[in-house]
């Protein structure tokens, strides 16, 4: 683990607020409680970007939740997402909306890239908190994919990149989907046990997400765990088998997401 990477976990794990500038991408709007929503109330000056609005183009989850368009069901995750950042008492967030339709960040991996970028130059954060490259969500693995370009590309302007924490999220285990553990990797995890009052404020956090109470019933509150991102080779499978959202029914494989990253890194000049 680097110096930087670990210096802001042995921070967070010590119950202590973390002062210096931060980032965290993530690809939907409550993946940050999910992945680290009991953290956000230590982070003294943090932006969090939200790759996709929550709202699949087709209207399908839209229709299925009770929303009149996919309009207002983006604008309906959105204000979820305030609600929540309030309940965990997380004042030193600010947020911003990036805009892409949901399932569909795989589509925009170049624009996204360049913005991140852009952002990375402007905020020049010490570390930047982001989900993991395990064939969970396309849009998951997007933002893993968008983050490690980003820093590329600061890294070739001569600039220093941030640490590349990961947060957790979920994947295929067999059969079943695992929530809140990493798939193996050569990096050393941090697991933060939860007190009884940080669960029941991330559990607050949670419940402000009403539009997706089903899909996140089964995520437990009592430990974060964190880990510096490993060095991924994006056009290969994050896992041997059939991937999470191979199995959705949303017309995305694994094979055709690593031909939009493809694409990516020759536009971007990353190949």
């Amino acid at each position: 683990m680097t110096e930087r990477a670990d210096a802001v976990l042995q921070i967070l794990a010590g119950g202590r607020t973390f002062k210096e500038r931060v980032m965290i991408v993530v690809a939907h709007p409550d993946d940050e409680t999910v992945g680290m929503g009991a953290q956000l109330c230590r982070l003294g000056d943090a932006l969090l970007l939200q790759v996709t609005d929550g709202a699949p183009r087709d209207g399908r989850d839209a229709a299925a939740r009770g929303f009149a368009s996919t309009a207002d069901y983006a604008l309906a995750r959105r204000a979820e997402l305030h609600a929540a950042l309030e309940a965990g008492r997380a004042e030193g967030v600010r947020t911003e909306i990036v805009g892409v339709p949901d399932q569909e960040a795989c589509l925009n991996l170049e624009t996204v890239t360049e913005h991140i970028a852009r952002r990375l130059r402007q905020e020049a954060p010490d570390a930047i908190f982001v989900q993991p490259y395990e064939g969970g969500h396309p849009d998951h693995d997007a933002v893993a994919f968008v983050v490690r370009a980003a820093a590329r590309l600061i890294a070739s302007d001569g600039r220093s990149p941030p640490a590349i924490i990961e947060m957790t999220a979920y994947h295929a285990d067999g059969p079943r989907l695992a929530t809140g553990t990493f798939l193996p990797a050569e990096r050393p995890v941090t697991t933060i046990e939860l007190s009884c009052a940080h669960r029941l404020r991330k559990r607050r956090m949670i419940d402000c997400f009403t539009s997706q109470r089903d899909l996140l019933a089964g995520f437990a509150t009592e430990v974060e765990r964190f880990r510096e991102a490993p060095e991924y080779d994006f056009l290969e499978p994050p896992h041997p088998g059939e991937l999470h959202y191979e199995r959705l029914g949303w017309g995305i494989t694994g094979e055709i997401w690593r031909r939009h990253v493809r694409a990516a890194l020759e536009a971007l000049g990353l190949r």
